[in-house]
């Protein structure tokens, strides 16, 4: 199903009541995750607003994959315009990069939104694709500390000068 058919899907249940959009949460969920069904939490923090939160739970408990869930189910099944356009994952390991790229390849395939959401890797070393050329689409940003931080700073490591000023921008603006 095409992310056109789950905003169809969603425009139906859209004045429906919590347990709907409950169901309609975990019905995505088991599609990304090979039928296995969320966790509370994950349930709460795809049903809930968009606010500051802080996620202490033990390592492999499903953080990545609750927070891109999350992010997509607003953007294919709520259709909220209230959500950022860009996620942005800051890890600190190349090694991480590259899992984290993986397992949200994986799950977009999964759910047939592969075409809808552009995947980019920013780390050293690797060809930087030029995912500021369409800031309207809806995009994932995976990179480490060094090649983020210095772009929030203003300070694009590895980018030309000319493009500091906009990719502080891009990353600044409309950015989970």
């Amino acid at each position: 199903m095409g992310a056109q058919q789950w905003v169809s899907l969603v425009m139906l249940n859209k004045h429906g009541n919590l347990s709907d959009m409950r169901n309609l949460f975990e019905d995505f969920f088991r599609r990304a995750a090979a039928g296995n069904l969320p966790h509370a939490w994950q349930i709460e923090l795809a049903n809930g607003e968009l606010e500051s939160k802080l996620i202490r739970i033990p390592t492999g408990f499903g953080k990545t994959l609750g927070v891109l869930l999350a992010w997509l189910h607003h953007h294919f099944q709520d259709d909220s315009a209230r959500w950022p356009t860009r996620l942005v994952w800051c890890l600190p390991m190349r090694v991480l990069v590259e899992q984290t790229d993986a397992e949200i390849k994986r799950v977009l395939i999964a759910l047939e939104l592969q075409t809808d959401v552009d995947v980019h890797i920013l780390m050293g070393g690797v060809d930087s694709t030029d995912w500021s050329i369409q800031p309207e689409r809806k995009a994932i940003l995976i990179g480490t500390q060094d090649m983020l931080l210095s772009r929030a700073l203003n300070r694009g490591f590895a980018a030309a000068r000319a493009r500091w000023p906009l990719e502080f921008g891009l990353l600044s603006q409309d950015c989970l």
